[in-house]
């Protein structure tokens, strides 16, 4: 006799239960939404982590280059300034003992 006189969707037990399916219908969304929130959060963690240690590993590289670069620059002036000095030391030199023989 109760069901004459309720529609079956205006039922209290039917509204109930679709209310109950409502939450848990949200609750597992929101679960779900929450999980892959997270996972694109460790992704781009790890993503940057890898950026920042290539950028680590590139400034190194850098700096080693820019380490080599100087020693040979400072060598290469250090023999230009040898050859330079002996070059002029000699000829000074022969020029003394020129000027030496000329008195004589």
């Amino acid at each position: 006799m109760y069901e004459r006189f309720y529609a079956s969707y205006v039922s209290p037990r039917r509204m109930t239960e679709a209310y109950a399916r409502m939450v848990s219908s949200f609750a597992d969304n929101m679960n779900a939404a929450t999980r892959v929130a997270n996972n694109m959060l460790f992704a781009n963690m790890d993503a940057f982590r890898i950026l920042i240690q290539r950028a680590r590993d590139n400034a190194r590289e850098l700096s080693r280059i820019g380490v080599n670069a100087a020693k040979t620059f400072e060598q290469t002036s250090r023999d230009t300034t040898r050859q330079g000095n002996a070059g002029g030391s000699t000829r000074i030199s022969f020029e003394r003992e020129e000027e030496r023989e000329r008195q004589f």
